[in-house]
């Protein structure tokens, strides 16, 4: 009896398992690439790219996430996210939303922002976008979260921030200055118009003090030569007394108003000679 067809399909089934491993060898290949791919992907990624088991530790940082905050790979990898690289105050909070996402009682928050712990115990603002990973059966096995170090624009938008408070403050309080010196110039030019009145019924009293000082001199005169010729037990002569009396208290008030007027002029010479000097 002849070996030939067994000798046949033993040749079928050694190409057929050198077929698979070859194809195994292949698709092993393949994911190999694949997995090389997205590692060079993930190291060139320009944001912060974390893995985080349902344990809260982290399984994969590509190198941003290394460089922001300041640790080895081998450093970061296998420790607990929260427990590393959250600070303190943080930390809780966070923490219950990564737990309560995990498992499953709230969506995933598309974007949020906290800050994480660097090496040199700086605080650093991160932007994070975030997805969760499932099996095939829907249960969530881990988070992927995508950040962005947005420290330096919120320290730009906080002192953005001050500066229009102050310019604001700024703006309120020469809002009061110039209501303030508004109403002080209304008081001075108030004033001003009020001296210059003042000054307008000198310049008018002065000059009618002038106009009057000749006609009470000679009122005067004739009066006092009327007394002085009247009889004493003449009853007119008491009228010419009182006449005299006002008249010399008129004269008075007359030369009283016209020295005023002179002292001002005076002075306002006097001020205006030191004021060209000083120029």
């Amino acid at each position: 009896m002849s070996n030939k067809p067994a000798y046949e399909e033993l040749e079928r089934r050694i190409a057929s398992l050198e077929k698979e491993v070859d194809d195994r060898k292949q698709a092993e290949r393949s994911l190999q690439e694949e997995r090389d791919r997205a590692k060079r992907y993930l190291e060139i990624a320009g944001v912060i790219l974390v893995l985080l088991n349902s344990d809260q530790t982290v399984q994969l940082i590509n190198r941003k996430g290394c460089e922001v905050l300041g640790y080895e790979p081998v450093e970061i990898v296998g420790r607990n996210w929260f427990d590393s690289f959250v600070p303190e105050k943080d930390r809780e909070r966070t923490r219950e939303g990564f737990i309560q996402l995990i498992s499953g009682n709230i969506d995933p928050i598309e974007y949020f922002e906290n800050p994480v712990l660097t090496k040199n115990r700086e605080d650093r603002i991160i932007s994070w976008h975030n997805t969760v990973l499932r099996d095939q059966t829907g249960n969530i096995l881990a988070t992927l979260s995508s950040g962005e170090d947005i420290t330096e624009r919120k320290q730009v938008e906080e002192e953005l921030r001050k500066a229009h408070e102050e310019l604001s403050s700024f703006s309120r309080d020469l809002e009061k200055i110039v209501l303030q010196r508004t109403e002080e110039l209304k008081e001075k030019n108030k004033q001003l118009i009020e001296a210059e009145r003042i000054a307008a019924l000198g310049k008018i009293a002065n000059r009618i003090a002038h106009e009057l000082r000749n006609p009470l001199t000679v009122i005067g005169g004739f009066v006092r030569r009327l007394y002085e010729k009247t009889p004493d037990d003449d009853a007119k002569k008491n009228y010419l007394r009182i006449m005299m009396e006002e008249v010399i208290v008129l004269e008075n008030r007359v030369s009283e108003i016209i020295k005023v007027e002179d002292d001002k002029n005076e002075l306002a010479m006097a001020n205006e000679g030191q004021s060209t000097k000083l120029r």
